[in-house]
Formats: structure tokens, C-alpha cells, sequence
């Protein structure tokens, strides 16, 4: 499985951003916005568990054909099979060291071994939906419309970051993600962000 590819939004798709945040189309930098919204989405799906467990299985892979690999190359060695290697430049490690070391990093790297949610509380707090409603499109929004995003259900941030979700579709098992679940996101990362636990003070 490859990595999903930045989604580029049309021109009415930006405007309809625009008019969302209550900004003037006029005043829109446009490809600028594109760019960075672009940017924002492709990294929430880099961080999406499916796309995490598709680089382990690609990992998994990878280790196994090493080890088959070296365990051939040694069964050659032992039976004096390796004349194909003749032209293996003098310089490099043997055959067998180059897949032996491939085995020995994906080891190492302790992916195989490690869960995806494991894998995403590592790099970000809070989900994946939570650090792109949460944090990467606050700054969007901050950039393009100098505005401060608030949790108020008549504001601004609130009916921009609906319409990204729409434009790239990004949906809850294919229902659009209600509000209420917006509101939430950006709720419990400012919350994560200022070491209060929700709803409370420590």
C-alpha cells in the first residue's frame, strides 16, 4: 500500500473554505491557502493507523525476504556457491553482512513490535482528528484569516474546519463529522496543550 498523495482542491472548493470562515474572496491568497490545507490533510492521513499499519506490514516484508536472503547467501558461502559474487566491489561489506544489517535495523526499529496507537501517541498527543482540528488547522485559520479560533458554535473557526473536513472528505465511516465532535477535538487539544485534564484543573 502507498502513501496517500497530497489532494489538491479546486478553486471552488477554496472559496467555499473562504465563505465558511466569513472571509472575503478577494482578500484570499488562494494557491497559498491550497498549499497549506493540502499539507495539513496529507499529514493527518500519514498519521492515520491504517496508513501506520501498512508500513509495518511493509516492514514485516522486508525482514522476512532479509532472512531468507542471508540464510541463502550462507547456505552458498558453506557450499561454495558464491562465485556469482566475483564482481561485489571490494570495498563494500559481503553479501551476507548488506542482509544480515537490513535484518539487524528493521530489528532495531521496533515497529514490528509495536503497536500503532503506540506508534501515534509517540509522535503526537491525542489522535490524529485532535492534531488536525486541534492544532494544524487552527494555524491555517490564524495565517489566512487573523482570526483566533474559539469554541463558540457561531463562530467562525467552527464552520471552517466543517468545511475542510467536507472539501477532503474526511468523514466518521463515511457520515460527516457532526460539530459537536469539532468543538470536542479542539477542546481537549488546548486542553492537552495546557496540562489541564478536561473539564478541570489539576
Amino acid at each position: 500500500m502507498t502513501a496517500p498523495k497530497p489532494v489538491q482542491l479546486r478553486l471552488e472548493a477554496l472559496l467555499r473554505i473562504a465563505k465558511a470562515a466569513h472571509a472575503f474572496p478577494a482578500d484570499l491568497n488562494a494557491s497559498a491557502l491550497e498549499r497549506q490545507l493540502s499539507k495539513a490533510v496529507y499529514d493527518y492521513r500519514q498519521l492515520s493507523v491504517r496508513n501506520i499499519n501498512a508500513q509495518k506490514t511493509r516492514l514485516k516484508a522486508i525482514h522476512k525476504n532479509a532472512s531468507g536472503l542471508a540464510e541463502l547467501l550462507s547456505e552458498d558461502e558453506e557450499t561454495g556457491g558464491l562465485n556469482w559474487c566475483s564482481q561485489w566491489p571490494k570495498d563494500w561489506p559481503s553479501p551476507i553482512k548488506v542482509a544480515e544489517e537490513i535484518q539487524r535495523r528493521v530489528e532495531e526499529s521496533a515497529v514490528l513490535e509495536t503497536s500503532s496507537q503506540k506508534i501515534i501517541r509517540e509522535i503526537i498527543p491525542g489522535s490524529p482528528l485532535e492534531w488536525l482540528i486541534g492544532t494544524r488547522l487552527p494555524e491555517v485559520f490564524e495565517q489566512f484569516f487573523c482570526a483566533r479560533p474559539t469554541v463558540s458554535r457561531k463562530g467562525r473557526y467552527l464552520d471552517f474546519a466543517w468545511r475542510v473536513l467536507t472539501e477532503f472528505k474526511i468523514t466518521n465511516h463515511g457520515r460527516p463529522y457532526s460539530h459537536e465532535t469539532i468543538i470536542r477535538a479542539l477542546t481537549d487539544a488546548r486542553h492537552r496543550r495546557s496540562g489541564r485534564p478536561r473539564g478541570g484543573r489539576k
